[in-house]
């Protein structure tokens, strides 16, 4: 079991929190070898585990509320870190 610990006291600021949590994903990713880029497979996975462990929800509104927060979580970055788009991908 991997054992993060937070220095200090926790951010308070919600921006601070987001790259306190990229960091510890990516040093995770990193440190078995993987692309940091598998980041985002690790967060929406717990995402989905916190969700369905924390909330009451039936699946099918689980599911709509998943969604939803990951709209809210894009619009929140774009504000937080002016999010680039993406390049074409030239292979076709």
């Amino acid at each position: 079991m991997v054992e993060i610990i937070i220095k200090g006291k926790a951010p308070t600021d919600p921006r601070q929190r987001v790259l306190a949590v990229e960091a510890a994903v990516q040093a995770i990713c990193q440190g078995v070898g993987e692309d940091p880029a598998d980041a985002v497979m690790v967060l929406l996975t717990a995402a989905a585990h916190m969700t369905s462990k924390y909330t009451r929800l039936p699946p099918n509104r689980m599911i709509e509320h998943l969604a939803s927060s990951l709209g809210y979580a894009t619009v929140a970055a774009d504000n937080f870190f002016g999010l680039t788009p993406a390049k074409a991908n030239d292979n076709g």
